[in-house]
């Protein structure tokens, strides 16, 4: 059995015990609910605070780099995406920011987290981190930002785009995806030990992290049906070819170096976020494309990250 197999495996067993167990209606919406908020606001962030904490300051500092190189894969192409939506789909302000979030925004706290630590040990923790930071203190604030001028527009309010966007930026820092890895970050450069005890509390409840996160993909998968269409296609071959191929050049053009390199590009190659359809869901807007966006990327996968494996292991 090859190297790969054994990696990847584990992720898709889980992933599809998910899936069924939610074809099979043992998990309601509020049950998946509250899983989704076990991870990400309990298991997770424990996770990142005792990887990132557990890095060293030179090793921290040397990150620069490959923050640079995921801030232009993710946000860079984030608003190469939106103008695509604005002004060859047409869509409104709104409709065009959940279309690029879907495009840009890999579920890397979720299957990368298991995927990364196998491939490259604990200290790709901290590329996770970064990843996450990036998608929840700029993304996710920006998309709730513009979702909301969308609908002001529509209504015919005026609104202040500093103010709304003050607003969600301070709502999303609030998060402990966010600040949690954002403190052990700071604990690490000023140089403070964590000690034992708080990593080991911190680890008990971190370590539930890879199943569940990836339990709960599974589910939200089922949830859904997958409505093939141009623009399905379009925004899931752009998330899963187009944006590992510019985290490509960012590595070649910034010098990015091993693991780090490896590492932002098997997290591009990761399906679309979850976040994603929870977002459409909320608002109500771009529902049946979010959700066959996720299903169409996650398929997907089964093929292009064993081949992103295999080109970055070389």
């Amino acid at each position: 059995m090859s190297n790969q197999t054994v990696i990847l495996l584990p992720i898709f067993f889980v992933l599809a015990l998910g899936y069924f167990a939610g074809r099979a209606k043992q998990f309601s919406s509020t049950q998946t609910s509250g899983l989704n908020d076990l991870v990400l606001d309990y298991a997770l962030p424990a996770s990142l605070f005792v990887g990132t904490s557990g890095t060293s300051r030179s090793v921290l500092l040397q990150q620069g780099t490959l923050f640079l190189g995921l801030l232009i894969a993710l946000l860079g192409f984030y608003l190469i995406a939106w103008l695509g939506g604005r002004f060859l789909f047409h869509h409104d302000v709104g409709t065009a920011a959940l279309q690029a979030f879907l495009i840009t925004v890999p579920t890397a706290p979720f299957i990368g987290t298991p995927l990364l630590d196998d491939l490259y040990g604990s200290s790709s923790i901290v590329s996770i981190a970064t990843s996450a930071i990036v998608m929840n203190v700029i993304q996710v604030p920006l998309t709730i930002a513009l979702v909301e001028i969308g609908r002001d527009q529509e209504a015919g309010k005026h609104f202040s785009l500093n103010q709304m966007f003050q607003s969600s930026v301070l709502n999303a820092i609030k998060a402990p995806i966010v600040w949690v890895p954002i403190l052990a970050i700071v604990l690490v450069l000023l140089g403070v030990k964590v000690p034992g005890v708080v990593d080991k509390m911190f680890s008990l409840i971190g370590v539930a992290t890879p199943g569940v996160a990836i339990f709960c993909c599974g589910l939200t998968l089922a949830a859904h049906k997958l409505k093939l269409n141009r623009e399905v296609i379009v925004n899931s071959v752009l998330k899963m070819v187009g944006q590992p191929l510019l985290m490509v050049v960012m590595v070649f053009w910034l010098s990015i170096s091993h693991p780090d390199a490896q590492e932002g590009i098997l997290i591009c190659a990761l399906p679309s976020s979850a976040v994603g359809v929870i977002l459409a869901s909320r608002y109500q807007m771009y529902e049946s494309e979010a959700s066959s966006t996720l299903l169409l990327t996650s398929m997907m996968m089964i093929a292009t990250l064993p081949i992103a494996i295999a080109l970055v292991s070389h």
